[in-house]
């Protein structure tokens, strides 16, 4: 990397003021292998511009054109670079000494030689007085790449860019006038990844006579804008900020002072429309029980202000599921998919890859959906730009418990990794996700046929905060079978987990709650020598019941 040519390219038009000071410090970079080009763009200012370019001789290559704009002039130069890196310099703008170098070494350091940088920067006056310094916010741009390009955070100035990759882009758009940078490098993010270098590299001078100091560039930049809000996925939107609610309202927040009104407008107006027309999946595997499978989905048909689609993965049933192939082909919201008996992960891992909705929920055969469950749980995610969340939830218990219990689940919130290995109160039926989960790669663990769901949470816990709803949104039905209620089924299911929480290289590192995971299965172990399943099971149910006001168990089958 110590030997790659950096062409440093000078647009200028009529820039006689400062034009000197920014070849200087092109000339003054201690990198040795630059090349210095500058386009003069036809400046009218009775060749004052061209007599301080030509007095630097062989030291810079100088081009005389006719008036092109600030584009035309940098394709001039990037077609002429013998560089392999662009790095571009305003005439009123100044690199500091270490520009070139600290970048070069930058590249080599994250070993991506195709990679594009850009940095901090000093904001100066027109006497080169420090204004202020801008840092940006680095940790967010790590979690979100592309939110300086969307907060007008780059610094064109500051960038290096493979020649290559601004060839492979069509150079800038001769058409327009003030906006040609922010319109290539929204193209080149689609399919290059910008790295923020956290260092003041550039000074940036404000001064009166700049066009972006002007109302002529909103003509161009509102169609600009508009094009960088439509052109972004619900991925790619929840990626920068969180949810698609949170991206339209910051950037026509962050635009409403700016002169781009009619793309703030734009903004404004997605922000207000993009939680009531989000679509969320429901992916529901299931296993025969076709009449409790029948209340499920009616749970999620019946939900209230929200838009839904029903994915049904059917597990290899060997009950009639005619009833069920009826009620798909009434509803083209439900979308029924078979499959050979593989378990529950699998299952649901075929749901998530079908589904469609910009949020993903999962339910189970025999639970059911409050009805203002995905209404309710949608707008908190949105709202706190959440990318998984769960609530708390009902219990009921059929033929032992007439009124429904409550597991206060949702007051687990925030960092929870790796605490959850030690205990997760999480249930299934509670979860909601941002597809971006899914489009990241997430999966269920589709070699565990108990507990498949509690890794499931911590792999995503590793990587996600978690938004805990205290609020019980969804039913969750026991049985004297279920696994909540089974000691063999307990020990059976945190045996297969630990099995694959300590071959794992990061969840296998934490060795305290690992160990407290094993003392758990070792007191599950001496239980099961001394008590019946319903003695064993007689605290967890007392423990839902105890502090919570009577509902009625019959009211699920109103809902």
């Amino acid at each position: 990397m110590e030997d790659k040519l950096v062409s440093i390219c000078i647009p200028v038009f009529n820039g006689s003021n400062y034009l000197k000071k920014a070849i200087d410090s092109a000339l003054a970079q201690d990198y040795p292998h630059t090349e210095i080009i500058v386009v003069n763009d036809g400046s009218t200012d009775q060749g004052l511009t061209e007599s301080i370019a030509l007095g630097y001789g062989d030291r810079i290559r100088y081009i005389n054109q006719s008036n092109r704009g600030v584009a035309g002039a940098l394709n001039t130069a990037v077609n002429l670079a013998k560089g392999e890196y662009f790095a571009w310099l305003s005439h009123d703008d100044i690199h500091l000494p270490h520009k070139t170098s600290a970048q070069i070494r930058f590249l080599s350091d994250l070993g991506r030689a195709s990679a594009c940088l850009f940095s901090d920067y000093d904001l100066i006056d027109p006497d080169d007085k420090l204004i202020t310094t801008v840092r940006l916010p680095a940790d967010k741009i790590r979690r979100s790449p592309r939110l300086p390009l969307l907060n007008g955070l780059i610094n064109g100035c500051s960038l290096l860019i493979p020649i290559s990759i601004m060839r492979e882009f069509g150079l800038f758009d001769e058409r327009l006038r003030f906006t040609q940078d922010y319109d290539l490098w929204n193209k080149i993010l689609d399919k290059q990844e910008f790295f923020h270098q956290p260092e003041v590299l550039i000074q940036y001078r404000v001064h009166p006579q700049q066009d972006t100091q002007t109302q002529k560039v909103a003509p161009e930049s509102d169609p600009l804008w508009m094009r960088m809000i439509n052109n972004r996925t619900a991925t790619q939107r929840a990626q920068i900020s969180g949810s698609s609610h949170r991206f339209y309202h910051s950037i026509g927040t962050f635009l409403r002072p700016t002169p781009m009104q009619k793309a703030s407008e734009h903004a404004l107006d997605l922000a207000k429309r993009s939680s009531r027309e989000a679509l969320t999946s429901v992916v529901i595997p299931f296993l025969n029980e076709i009449a409790l499978l029948h209340r499920a989905v009616e749970s999620v048909q019946s939900q209230l202000d929200a838009r839904v689609e029903i994915i049904l993965v059917d597990d290899g049933s060997t009950d009639d599921t005619s009833s069920i192939e009826r009620l798909a082909q009434r509803d083209e919201r439900i979308k029924l998919i078979r499959q050979p008996n593989r378990g529950a992960a699998v299952a649901r891992n075929r749901g998530m890859m079908s589904a469609k909705g910009e949020y993903i929920a999962f339910l189970d055969g025999d639970d059911i959906f409050m009805p203002n469950k995905i209404r309710r749980q949608l707008d908190l995610m949105q709202e706190h730009g959440a990318l998984f969340s769960h609530t708390s939830y009902y219990i009921s218990y059929p033929g032992r418990k007439d009124i429904l219990g409550i597991w206060r689940s949702g007051q687990l919130n925030g960092h929870c990794y790796p605490e959850l290995i030690r205990s997760c109160p999480i249930a299934v039926p509670t979860v909601m996700l941002h597809r971006s989960i899914v489009d990241e790669g997430f999966a269920f663990p589709a070699g565990c046929q108990l507990g498949e769901d509690v890794l499931a949470w911590i792999d995503l816990t590793a990587k996600y905060l978690l938004l805990g709803i205290d609020e019980p949104l969804s039913v969750v039905e026991w049985s004297d079978t279920s696994a909540a209620m089974s000691l063999d089924k307990q020990i059976r299911g945190i045996t297969a987990m630990i099995a694959i929480i300590q071959s794992h290289p990061i969840h296998g590192k934490h060795l305290s709650q690992l160990e407290s995971l094993r003392a758990h299965l070792a007191d599950l172990a001496g239980q099961q020598h001394q008590l019946s399943e319903a003695e064993w099971a007689a605290p967890l149910v007392n423990h839902a019941w105890n502090t919570f006001q009577s509902v009625p168990a019959d009211a699920i089958g109103r809902i």
